[in-house]
């Protein structure tokens, strides 16, 4: 039986609204708040790249929601340009700020959500006083971001960070005309892939002339006159007249941490199987959580939007009253890199290795079409699988097509359980157009099964 009761929700970005509006629809009876500290709610964090570079035109496209649409649709009040700056858990409240009007006020609740997100790893913040020093987090900072380009016009941007963000950042502003730079601590970009895969990566940056730098730690950010003038690594010191940090993420903890609400190893918020936190009353959900990888059954850290979502999904049933697990994730993520799709799922060969399976690895190059159809292109597949069990652990596929799509197979896979031998026998399509007899996929399977 749906009964009253007041939820508030902390984070309006992806976790806060999917779960306002799981939780209403199950409980049209429940009042529900949430609070945001920036203006904007429930938008396309994953576009914000290809708004920069000017293929997505107005930030209105990347906005599911205004706050005042999601009031109306979904019957949940929004109270943007609110900062929660305390949690009382012993009260059953939480202190917020009115930036708008300045004034602090307490409101009580029945049920509390955190969905605080993550927050950017900058060492200095006061880098980012310098008016063409960029993070790129939120609309509100794409929004300044383009708007820097289009009226100051810069040249020469340098991007310290070359994961994700770095590789969408430098895709973005070289579609700009930009001459672009990237610093990045290790030696090739994107850490988290094979090596093979990373390679293939730093030569599509180089085909597209960005120029990469590797092994580069930042020290500091040269600024004059307000304007940041030089970039100064461990061993190199670039001009620049537009900066990117795209130098990682933290679970954004902050509130739950001071509130004493536990938080683990990754300093993200620790939660049970529903979403609970060590607090009576309490949930959380998203970025700023910690979550259960279900390939080596550890914890993890994720900020993308498709977990962030589902979690809240998850958490809004909770908060309902319809009690729902959240199971984790394999880890499934692909970015564009110019013309490539770099998918990756799962466990690392390191990762693995240091999770203790006896890995056995294998790369093919299949194609993406038929042998007889014209513009087919090369699909690069490494799979990582455990000697013992035979499962298979993680995956990489980089292509200019085909890629992104086959993925989602594997990672299927992998949440099944499936063998290596069970891959080898999947039923996959075959056209001319789309796929060849024998899928990339299936040669990497039946190659890795004969040296099992």
């Amino acid at each position: 039986m749906n009964t009253p009761g007041r939820i508030l929700i902390v984070g309006g970005l992806a976790a806060g609204p999917a779960a306002a509006a799981k939780a209403k629809r199950l409980n049209p009876k429940l009042e529900i708040i949430l609070f945001e500290q920036g203006e904007h709610i429930s938008y396309a964090t994953c576009s914000m790249p290809y708004y920069i570079g000017d293929t997505i035109k107005s930030s209105d496209e990347l906005i599911a929601f205004s706050p005042e649409n999601f009031e109306k649709e979904k019957g949940c009040e929004v109270k943007t340009l609110h900062r929660v700056e305390e949690l009382m858990p012993h009260r059953k409240k939480i202190a917020v700020l009115d930036l708008k009007e300045g004034k602090r006020k307490e409101y009580k609740y029945d049920r509390l959500l955190l969905a605080t997100g993550a927050k950017i790893v900058v060492f200095n913040p006061a880098w980012l006083e310098a008016r063409n020093v960029f993070v790129v987090k939120t609309l509100a900072d794409s929004i300044r971001l383009k708007h820097y380009i289009d009226t100051h016009h810069p040249q020469q941007a340098v991007v310290v960070g070359g994961g994700f963000i770095g590789m969408e950042m430098a895709d973005a502003l070289r579609s700009r005309n930009l001459n672009v730079m990237i610093m990045h601590s290790g030696p090739e970009p994107m850490n988290s892939l094979e090596p093979e895969s990373r390679r293939i990566v730093l030569d599509e940056l180089q085909r597209n002339e960005v120029r990469f730098f590797g092994e580069q730690r930042l020290k500091e950010i040269l600024v004059h006159d307000g304007m940041a003038t030089h970039v100064v690594t461990t061993s190199e010191k670039r001009t620049c007249d537009l900066v990117i940090l795209a130098t990682g993420f933290s679970p954004n903890a902050d509130l739950a941490r001071a509130a004493h609400i536990r938080c683990g190893k990754l300093n993200g918020i620790v939660v049970d199987d529903y979403l609970k936190t060590g607090a009576d009353h309490v949930y959380a959900a998203g970025a700023c959580c910690e979550l259960t990888n279900l390939v080596s059954g550890k914890p993890m850290v994720s900020p993308l939007a498709t977990v962030s979502n589902k979690m809240g999904w998850a958490a809004g049933s909770n908060l309902a009253g319809h009690p729902t697990v959240y199971q984790g994730s394999v880890r499934t993520s692909v970015v564009k890199v110019f013309d490539l799709e770099v998918a990756s799922v799962g466990l690392s060969e390191r990762e693995a290795q240091l999770e203790g399976f006896r890995v056995l690895t294998e790369s093919v190059i299949g194609q993406s079409k038929g042998r007889h159809y014209p513009g087919r292109k090369s699909i690069f597949v490494k799979l990582i699988v455990d000697r013992s069990s035979k499962h298979l652990l993680g995956a990489n596929l980089i292509a200019e097509e085909g890629a992104a799509q086959r993925i989602n197979v594997l990672s299927t896979a992998i949440a099944a359980n499936m063998t290596i031998a069970d891959i080898a026998q999947l039923d996959l399509m075959y056209t001319p157009p789309f796929s060849p007899l024998w899928d990339p996929l299936l040669i990497a399977a039946n190659k890795t099964l004969k040296r099992l």
